[in-house]
């Protein structure tokens, strides 16, 4: 067997999902589709294909077609320019959070977790925290695998949820939900029954999180009616939300639904849905499956049959009101993506991110997020506020040359005097 042959086996083999592949593109096929579906040239489809792929909207090829934006009776020019790839959301969110300092922070799973604790804001119990750097021994720091493997024949807080600190919630992988830990056979048992030796997941927590960290936290149900709806995995919503003029203002919603036995809600995870939810009364109004160029739209779950398109979320007041409650710990930070459980307990913060994937409400909604009402208004008005900080400060800094240079004129003249004398 060749060293290639073996890497690739032993990817196959992990535990953990540590990597996700590239999409498998198949573009003369969409461009094909597209001609046959619109009545447009293929030249026609593929100079403005190269627009947005190559131009400032940044987008991939199959952001191109899975959008549909070749379809000139779907969109006009202007709500076709306002979608956006990952690349110019990024570049937006840098204009729009310029607080630096705070960002890292707020990044962190554990340690705006334990802020958001300590505010009365509800957020998952951490158990335990794999890393080779040094962590607090308070937090349960974990800094080998024998000691990860420690942790778990020991503990007795199953079931547990362990995810990589570090991770990006819409892309993050190496996720696992643990229900027991089984003495006699020395493995932990997932939430799919099946089980995996306890030195075997921990050599690899060891191996691939040695220049990162991995956090085990409480595992959390959902909303009983979401169950009923949806089974036991826990699908977040992401509300992402913008701090202005002394307010916090939620900008859109997208719920990850999750299959019936999924272990995270990603949406990339085969049988995971997504739906667009109305910031105002939390109803579907959007239901998708299906990742890229080929998708359905659809309106009850796939396998529950529960119906999904025109549902009202529950406690979706509340929801909202523990995410602008959050943001308002770091107001100074322009905006947040933040990923919410609506769980058996009430509204629940998973994790927040600085620098939310816009995209995502793309997939959601179906329609480009830079919109006046939307993602533009928010950037325009920090880039205006941005300039004006840059025109005062050169003021300032003007204001200030101009005393030190009369304090030298001063003491030259005053030198020039003593001198004389």
């Amino acid at each position: 067997m060749s060293n290639a042959a073996a890497i690739e086996d032993d990817r196959q083999e992990t535990v953990l999902d540590h990597e996700i592949g590239p999409a498998q593109l198949d573009i003369p096929g969409m461009l094909t589709k597209a001609k046959r579906d619109t009545g447009r040239s293929t030249l026609s489809i593929a100079k403005e294909m190269g627009k947005f792929v190559l131009g400032e909207a940044k987008l991939t090829g199959d952001q191109y077609f899975a959008w549909r934006i070749y379809e000139d009776d779907r969109f006009t020019r202007e709500q076709k320019a306002a979608f956006i790839g990952a690349a110019r959301s990024r570049r937006i969110n840098h204009v729009i959070n310029d607080a630096e300092h705070i960002l890292l922070f707020v990044d962190n799973k554990m340690l705006f977790g334990a802020t958001l604790t300590a505010s009365g804001i509800p957020y998952p119990a951490p158990h335990a925290v794999f890393s080779k750097a040094r962590l607090p021994r308070g937090l349960g720091w974990l800094s080998n695998a024998q000691e990860v493997a420690e942790f778990l024949r020991s503990t007795d807080v199953y079931p547990l949820f362990g995810k990589p600190i570090e991770g990006n919630a819409s892309r993050s992988a190496g996720v696992i939900s643990i229900q027991r830990y089984d003495a006699e056979t020395d493995c932990i048992i997932r939430h799919d029954e099946t089980s995996v030796p306890v030195e075997t997941f921990a050599s690899e927590i060891e191996e691939y999180f040695s220049t990162g960290s991995y956090l085990f936290q409480e595992r959390i149900f959902p909303h009983p009616d979401i169950e009923a709806a949806c089974g036991s995995g826990l699908g977040t919503v992401r509300i992402v939300t913008v701090s202005e003029d002394r307010d916090i203002k939620p900008l859109y919603a997208a719920w990850k639904i999750t299959a019936t036995d999924a272990v995270a809600d990603n949406f990339w995870r085969k049988g995971n849905l997504l739906a667009h939810v109305d910031i105002e009364t939390g109803e579907l109004q959007r239901v998708r499956t299906g990742g890229g160029f080929r998708f359905d739209e659809v309106e009850t779950h796939p396998e529950t049959g529960a119906q999904l398109l025109g549902w009202k979320l529950p406690d979706w007041e509340a929801a909202i009101e523990t995410v602008r409650d959050a943001h308002s710990l770091v107001s100074g930070v322009g905006i947040i993506g933040f990923d919410l459980a609506l769980s058996s307990r009430g509204p629940l913060i998973i994790e927040a991110n600085t620098f939310p994937n816009h995209t995502l409400y793309q997939d959601a909604s179906g329609k480009g997020v830079y919109a006046p009402e939307l993602l533009r208004g928010v950037h325009e008005r920090a880039a205006a506020r941005a300039e004006a900080r840059k025109a005062t400060n050169r003021k300032k800094a003007k204001k200030i040359n101009n005393k030190w240079l009369r304090q030298e004129l001063h003491n030259v003249r005053d030198g020039l005097r003593k001198n004389e004398d």
